[in-house]
């Protein structure tokens, strides 16, 4: 139904299925009838298309974080370098340690190098 009527919306074709057969939607029935609608194939390809779009976004997600991140640990080391006395040195490895964490949980998003399930 959904390759007959690709702009409908799916609740409005449900509801009038079941309004045809006389009897009331029940909820999630609108994923069940449009899952049976579609063969084996077609599931493949939402599933790799919805995982495709996840990793899109982790990689724009560690991109935009590693820009910031890379700037922010280079101030940190020089102002480490330049730092007068203990207390700012040791304040300028803590920022910069936990820069560091930041960006292992950026290198974690990175999921290219994953194996993929399925």
């Amino acid at each position: 139904m959904a390759r007959l009527l690709p702009d409908a919306d799916p609740e409005l074709l449900v509801a009038g299925l079941l309004a045809e057969a006389d009897r009331p939607a029940v909820a999630g029935e609108v994923a069940v009838v449009e899952d049976a609608a579609v063969g084996p194939a077609e599931r493949e390809l939402r599933r790799v298309r919805r995982q495709y779009a996840l990793g899109e976004a982790a990689r724009s997600t560690q991109h935009d974080l590693n820009n910031p991140l890379t700037a922010l640990m280079a101030e940190v080391q020089l102002l480490e370098l330049e730092a007068a006395t203990a207390e700012q040195r040791a304040a300028a490895r803590r920022i910069v340690e936990l820069a560091r964490r930041v960006a292992a949980v950026a290198r974690r998003l990175d999921v290219s190098q994953r194996p993929t399930i399925g």
